[in-house]
């Protein structure tokens, strides 16, 4: 060991560690780095002082902060601090079983609305079922502070008010916790529901909880759900896909309960007759009122009322009973009183789809003039161009001998099946390995020329036995069969039937000489078991052969 006592000492390297020893003025360094730069000693030697009164001011501060270990420690931010507190009040509202351990989190100085909605709810919860009376806590200075954080209201009659009828509705649709609002619906009047419902419409948000919470609310009132509520919940449930079978068939009772004092207003069953349509809701009693309010009122309705009251029932594949006049009216209207080219081009499809459209209407949606009025807003979208395809197909099918369809049109329309249908489509052509094993026997995912794929396409004779595709064409006797797997997208809701675009397929099929076996989901399942499978098929077979001579 090397001992130096002056009072400089000077040291090689770049970095040195200071070790101090028990004999008195004994400092020890020890080079941890080398500097091999070349620049000289001048540059790398540097001078250390050692002086007794500032090491030992030094030591003693080492000494005292060894004494206390938390003063190193860093100080947390205030805001680590408030997010703490935060915490601590949410776990303290979880925890409160009374009114006073509840009211207690509410001195807290970090209470937010957020926290004041949190405990009011619990409060409302306790009221509703009795574990606790409003006289409890309504004068508690504690919950009046709650009161003006959520209602901004001086008085407790008008804070309790906002408590107990939930008039801001902005409390229930700001909550965080979805499952925290759906317990305040409970509260609100019907007006209010149907407010927070086109809220949710207008915002975009599909909250789970809150749609099924305000579905079981509206459906315990005994308070009639006028025209003008039944439009606005439907179009919300259009709009957030919220079908729910129970609120349905409540707002669709209503509305027939309420059409016969209507007698001014159209707009509202317009709105109505849509939404039903873009839900593919096949309420029949309620389409029938419709269809018979338009004719009673047909002084008021406008011809935009006609045409989509007959586009919901082509949709649907529904001709209410009665309904003549109705459909003269539709045939009676004219492209130029229609809002937008668009509008006729759906008029004139749904009553080709409900089999009414005179070879006017149709040759009127194929001329290069028309095309010109649907291209005039830009490209024609790709639903319109197909609708045009299948026009098209019927008209060159039917009246061979009319004007046709531009060619351009149908260049480049797509024709896939979604991952649902495709999913569907594969467990019918799994079936149909035990019916037509060779490849010469069956074809699939037939594009049929005409603006839709069809499923499959096979022949068989008068037995049910397979023949060759290529045989098939040229033989008399058997029976070409197209195959339309149908699964839940392609069936209506309510009475469950086939949607009235497959229909229309079906027909157009037929013209062509096929035989269609249609196969529902709600008959045939792919979970059932390949045996049950194939024997459904082989019964759906016989029927349409014994039912339909050759072609």
């Amino acid at each position: 060991m090397l001992k130096f006592s002056g009072p400089i000492i000077w040291r090689l390297g770049g970095r040195t560690i200071a070790r101090t020893y028990s004999s008195s003025g004994a400092t020890v360094f020890k080079g941890s780095q080398i500097d091999t730069s070349g620049s000289g000693p001048e540059k790398n030697f540097k001078p250390i002082v050692d002086e007794d009164k500032d090491n030992s001011g030094l030591v003693a501060a080492a000494f005292a902060s060894l004494s206390n270990p938390d003063s190193d420690i860093k100080k947390p931010s205030p805001k680590s601090v408030k997010y703490s507190k935060l915490q601590q009040l949410d776990a303290q509202i979880l925890k409160a079983t009374d009114v006073d351990s509840l009211l207690i989190a509410a001195e807290n100085s970090v209470v937010s609305r957020r926290h004041a909605l949190k405990m009011v709810s619990v409060l409302s919860e306790w009221s509703s079922n009795n574990k606790v009376k409003l006289a409890d806590f309504e004068k508690d200075p504690r919950f009046l502070k709650l009161c003006r954080i959520l209602a901004r209201t001086p008085t407790t009659a008008q804070a309790m008010t906002s408590l107990t009828m939930a008039e801001d509705l902005s409390t229930v649709l700001g909550i965080t916790g979805d499952d925290e609002a759906a317990r305040l619906i409970s509260n609100l009047t019907l007006p209010q529901m149907v407010k927070v419902m086109k809220a949710l419409h207008s915002k975009s948000r599909r909250s789970t909880p809150l749609l099924r919470a305000l579905s079981h609310n509206i459906n315990k009132t005994s308070e009639i759900i006028d025209l003008k509520k039944s439009a606005d919940l439907l179009f919300s449930m259009v709009s957030l896909n919220f079908p729910d079978p129970l609120l349905l068939d409540r707002i669709c009772n209503d509305v027939i309960e309420c059409l016969p004092s209507n007698k001014e207003k159209p707009a509202v069953v317009n709105s109505i007759i849509v939404s039903l349509g873009l839900l593919k809701y096949r309420h029949e009693a309620t389409l029938t009122a419709i269809s018979d309010w338009i004719q009673k009122n047909s002084s008021v309705c406008r011809p935009g009322d006609v045409a989509s009251a007959v586009i919901t029932f082509a949709t649907v594949d529904f001709v209410p009973p009665q309904s003549e006049q109705l459909f003269e009216s539709a045939l009676s209207l004219k492209e130029e009183e229609m809002a937008k080219a668009s509008v006729w081009l759906d008029l004139t499809f749904s009553l080709l789809t409900l089999n009414k459209a005179d070879k006017q209407h149709l040759v009127s949606t194929l001329r290069p003039e028309f095309i010109d009025k649907l291209l005039s807003t830009g490209e024609i979208p790709i639903p319109a161009r197909r609708k045009l395809m299948v026009i098209d197909a019927y008209v060159g099918l039917t009246y061979p001998d009319s004007p046709r369809l531009p060619e351009d049109i149908s260049v480049g329309v797509p024709l896939v099946y979604t991952k649902e249908k495709t999913s569907y489509v594969q467990s019918i052509m799994d079936t149909f390995k035990s019916l037509v094993s060779a490849e010469t026997f069956l074809r699939k995912e037939c594009n049929s020329g005409m603006g839709f794929l069809y499923d499959a396409e096979f022949a068989v004779d008068a037995k049910c036995h397979p023949v060759p595709l290529q045989k098939a064409a040229s033989q008399k006797s058997v029976f070409r069969i197209a195959v339309l797997g149908l699964d839940y997208h392609d069936m209506t809701r309510k009475a469950v039937h086939p949607i009235g675009i497959n229909q229309l397929y079906t027909r157009l099929l037929e013209l062509k000489g096929f035989k269609v076996l249609q196969l529902p989901y709600t008959e045939y399942n792919p979970k059932d078991k390949l045996v049950a499978r194939v024997q459904y098929i082989e019964k759906k077979l016989k029927e349409i052969i014994s039912s339909a001579p050759a072609s």
